[in-house]
């Protein structure tokens, strides 16, 4: 399935125990629906475990069944009925080999930021953008972009995570894209072959960071010489982040 969704007032991708918490997850609420519907246990599998309040334009989830015979189009049709207007299923299909898994078998991700930089923030992007409100000098943020594409050691760009200790902080961004919008805002595309936690977030805070004459393009180079996360930029919010495309 190809899922998009608004995540303001999700905890995240990833399902909880319910009872501890006063809201639920993205996931939470996609397997109980499918679970309604077919009337069987369902497991989800996703490409990313987006962050609370992170959003998604793209994202692919699998699941198995013994379940024979599904009718996808029917089962895509309950799913639009059922699910909350803020979670939408784009399209459904049968993997493309039984031992498929979205996230292994990705070759890359792109994910989209958007920062409004105007003193005022209108209230229909408050959920969508980052309100960083600051002059931004865009061109000195694509000079930071192209030092920040390549293979480095993003180990500067990693928040920790208690459940998570990688072996390896090595990753490949392969583009940076800044858009100019109007009503004073940006996007900044990222596309990469993995990433580390958090690490999309703190791409975008240390561009925003360039662009407001907070850090110089020299002080971004070294963070991947001996740089660490208390050296590096702020983590941008979760609100202006989305998952655009998986890449197979």
């Amino acid at each position: 399935m190809r899922v998009a969704y608004d995540g303001t007032r999700y905890l995240g991708w990833q399902k909880i125990s319910e009872a501890l918490a006063k809201s639920t997850s993205i996931e939470g609420e996609l397997e109980r629906q499918l679970q309604k519907i077919l009337q069987s246990p369902i497991q989800l599998q996703a490409a990313s475990r987006t962050d609370r309040g992170v959003h998604a334009h793209g994202q692919v989830v699998n699941f198995l069944t013994e379940k024979p015979d599904i009718d996808l189009d029917r089962l895509h049709q309950s799913l639009r009925a059922l699910l909350p207007s803020d979670i939408c299923v784009l399209s459904v299909a049968d993997a493309p080999n039984p031992a498929f898994h979205p996230t292994l078998d990705a070759k890359g991700k792109q994910y989209q930021y958007r920062i409004a930089y105007g003193k005022t923030l209108l209230p229909f992007h408050r959920f969508t953008h980052w309100h960083f409100f600051y002059p931004l000098d865009i061109e000195q943020m694509k000079l930071a972009a192209e030092v920040i594409k390549g293979t480095h050691d993003f180990a500067a760009f990693c928040n920790e995570r208690r459940e998570k200790n990688y072996t390896n902080t090595v990753r490949t961004v392969f583009d940076i894209e800044i858009r100019q919008h109007e009503e004073e805002r940006l996007s900044i595309l990222i596309t990469g072959n993995n990433f580390l936690y958090k690490m999309a977030r703190n791409i975008a805070g240390t561009l925003a960071y360039v662009g407001a004459g907070k850090m110089t393009i020299d002080q971004v180079a070294s963070l991947f010489v001996d740089g660490t996360r208390a050296s590096g930029a702020i983590t941008a919010p979760a609100c202006g982040l989305s998952l655009l495309h998986v890449h197979y």
